[in-house]
């Protein structure tokens, strides 16, 4: 998908009161402070695109504010907002069109703005941010300090990505309307809870529904768990799966599905369904069985983002070990508890999550599973905490030292100790499968 570089507006190339959009009705726009949900949206536009700065960027008539953003210099990381002046989405506003921009400092619409020199603002593409009513109010944008040729991938990332961050920015606008009704009538704010309360309960209901029933293969133990998340409308995301073939391979799957409603248990039943119908009678290794999941979700179309490890575990070697070969879209990498206690990451470059670009290619990876070893496989929200800042990288290290020593548990006991510090403070859903080699 090729999307032209935006050209200036014919009657000036300045950023004056005349490009600012037309006021948004009260309500529609978030605080200017951080919000979850858009902050996975900036990590993802800053992973996929490789940039320094993504933002999720709302505009009203006075200011733009940063629901979303990661890598914004001081003040403005901290303070979620910046006047119209320092703003390259209003442009997107203003159009309702994407905003694509190499270099700032060259080009003459946004060459005079002030985030080129105070934001480090050169590179720049904007999606665009619909609400409810089909009007554009933001933009999902990446941001880079250098110039930068944007390829065809990178904007069909984005665009991607902007329409799931659509999708949330309108949930969220519809609950905001449902609740300003509630105020007039007080007999359909009680019908609009209990409903709210009963889509809850369907979602979590039809998430346990489809977990699987784990099989018991020789020499081999299973375990999994899954903990929804405590508030209502993140509930059914995330999700594991395990069976065998005919040819006494152990196939396992654990994925995160982007959102927390029934619409992400929807999507995660589709996609394991999918990825389970083609692995159980086809002995391909695991890229191969992602690439058709790729192509699949989009001719079906599936309109789904997710992260997944597809992993298989062949049979028994003459050293009592088990070869696992595995294919990684995204996900955080599989922990190995071996006999002797130490923990090894199984680190490997992640491919792109699924749903997002099915020509981009996968890579399969092995390693040995020795006799009395354990392998752990868990989503994001085990290993997260948005709340205190702290980066998945530094949560998997608390995993790891938690993890470390626990060879001798049966595994049931394993997840259940691995799960102890988030069972009573988490703020995603979590998924989580531990697999024995027996000795």
């Amino acid at each position: 998908m090729t999307l032209p570089m935006s050209p200036a507006p014919a009657a000036s190339s300045s950023d004056g009161p005349s490009s600012a959009p037309s006021p948004l009705p009260v309500g529609t726009l978030l605080p200017a402070a951080s919000d979850e949900a858009f902050e996975r949206f900036v990590r993802l536009v800053r992973h996929q695109l490789s940039v320094p700065v993504a933002l999720v960027t709302l505009v009203s008539a006075e200011e733009q504010v940063f629901p979303g953003a990661a890598g914004l210099p001081e003040p403005y990381q901290s303070r979620r907002r910046t006047p119209l002046s320092h703003s390259f989405c209003r442009h997107v506003v203003a159009s309702a069109e994407p905003l694509v921009i190499e270099d700032a400092r060259r080009h003459p619409l946004v060459r005079h703005n002030p985030a080129v020199p105070d934001l480090h603002v050169v590179a720049y593409v904007g999606m665009p941010l619909v609400d409810a009513d089909g009007r554009v109010i933001g933009s999902l944008c990446a941001i880079d300090s250098q110039p930068r040729h944007w390829t065809d991938t990178d904007l069909a990332v984005l665009t991607d990505l902007a329409g799931a961050c659509s999708s949330e920015l309108q949930l969220r606008i519809m609950t905001a309307r449902a609740a300003q009704a509630a105020d007039v009538a007080a007999r359909e704010w009680r019908r609009t809870q209990q409903l709210l309360e009963e889509r809850s309960s369907v979602a979590e209901t039809l998430q346990r529904a489809m977990l699987p029933q784990l099989p018991e293969p020789d020499g081999l133990q299973l375990a999994g768990r899954y903990l929804p998340a405590h508030s209502n409308h993140r509930v059914g995301g995330d999700w594991f799966d395990g069976f065998c073939t005919v040819d006494d391979v152990t196939v396992l799957a654990i994925g995160d599905t982007v959102g927390h409603d029934i619409a992400a248990a929807a999507d995660m039943s589709q996609l394991r369904t999918l990825l389970r119908g083609y692995a159980v009678d086809r002995g391909e290794v695991p890229s191969d069985t992602m690439h058709r999941l790729d192509r699949a979700m989009v001719r079906l179309p599936v309109a789904a983002i997710a992260s997944i490890i597809l992993a298989r575990i062949e049979p028994t070697q003459p050293d009592g070990s088990r070869r696992l070969r595995w294919t990684n879209a995204g996900h955080p990498p599989p922990l190995l508890l071996r006999p002797d206690g130490v923990v090894d990451e199984l680190r490997t470059p992640p491919d792109m999550l699924v749903g997002i670009d099915p020509a981009r290619p996968r890579r399969d990876h092995a390693a040995d599973l020795p006799a009395g070893s354990t392998l752990l496989l868990y989503t994001d929200g085990l290993i997260e905490r948005r709340s205190t800042d702290q980066d998945i990288d530094a949560g998997l290290a608390a995993l790891v030292g938690t993890l470390s020593g626990l060879q001798d548990l049966p595994v049931d006991a394993l997840l259940d100790r691995v799960l102890a510090p988030v069972r009573y403070d988490r703020e995603d859903d979590i998924a989580a499968l531990a697999i024995r080699v027996e000795g």
